[in-house]
This record gives structure tokens, C-alpha cells and sequence, in this order.
């Protein structure tokens, strides 16, 4: 065949589709189709979310199975020694992780009573200000009631 010029193709087609793919560039655009021939396509919107939930149920499955087969093999590649490091790197994550964790809830609680504080006196200067503003009404109404009995201006 090659000597007619014509290219060989490879006896597997489906294997050389998968190899002529970019390994670092997967194809996750899947149409999200009838399901199957006999389905409809997509006379309900009940049954086109349906299917679109199962779809993307299944590329989680297929994703979590493909990432699950990829660390494993990874990881039987490697040596004990490699192996005995990466689990002292992932402790020391982990601890210093834990400790972000605890600096964070610190300053959160703290902030948190900080917050609280402010806002107990906030609504004691609410409090105090509505005391005063019916107070200052009140000396306001009194005002206006002498004035408009003694016919003059307050205080003279």
C-alpha cells in the first residue's frame, strides 16, 4: 500500500485515533445528545437535565476511575525510599496545614469578638442617641409652648 502511495493505517484504528490525541490536552467536549437512538431529543426539559446530570456523573466516574489508575501507577513506580519521603513531605503538609488552621480560627474568633464588642457598643450609642433625641423633643415641645404663651422668644 505504500509503495502505491496510499498511507498504511494501522491495523487498530481505534488505538491509532487514541494515540494521535495530545496526552496533556484531553478532549472533554462530549455532546450532551440523545443517549441512546430511541430517546427523543431532548422533548422535556426534565428528561435533558436528567441526562445532562448523568453525563456529568459519568465523566466524574470516568475522571475519579482514569486519575485513580494514573496516581496508582505512579506510585509503583516509584521506589521505597521515594515513597518513604513523599510520605514525610505529605506530614509535614499536613502539620503545617493544621497549624494555618488553627491560626486562622484564632484571629476568626477573635475578630468574631471584636465584631461582637462593636456591635454591643454601637447599639448602646443607638440607645444613648434615642434617649437624648426624646429628651431634646421634649425640651423642644416645652420651648414651643412658652414661646407661644409669653408671645416673646424663649429666654428674654
Amino acid at each position: 500500500m505504500f509503495a502505491k502511495g496510499q498511507p498504511l493505517a494501522p491495523y487498530n484504528t481505534t488505538q491509532f485515533l487514541m494515540n494521535d490525541r495530545d496526552p496533556e490536552e484531553p478532549d472533554l467536549d462530549v455532546p450532551l445528545g440523545p443517549s441512546h437512538p430511541d430517546s427523543s431529543g431532548g422533548s422535556e426539559a426534565g428528561d435533558s437535565e436528567g441526562r445532562r446530570q448523568a453525563h456529568g456523573e459519568f465523566q466524574q466516574r470516568d475522571f475519579s476511575e482514569a486519575y485513580e489508575r494514573y496516581h496508582t501507577e505512579r506510585l509503583q513506580g516509584r521506589s521505597k525510599q521515594e515513597l518513604v519521603q513523599d510520605y514525610l513531605d505529605l506530614e509535614r503538609r499536613l502539620s503545617q496545614a493544621e497549624e494555618e488552621t488553627r491560626r486562622l480560627q484564632q484571629l476568626r474568633g477573635c475578630a468574631g469578638r471584636q465584631s461582637c464588642r462593636q456591635v454591643e457598643e454601637l447599639a448602646a450609642e443607638v440607645e444613648r442617641l434615642r434617649t437624648e433625641n426624646q429628651r431634646l423633643r421634649q425640651e423642644n415641645e416645652m420651648w414651643n409652648r412658652e414661646g407661644s404663651l409669653g408671645g416673646g422668644t424663649p429666654g428674654t
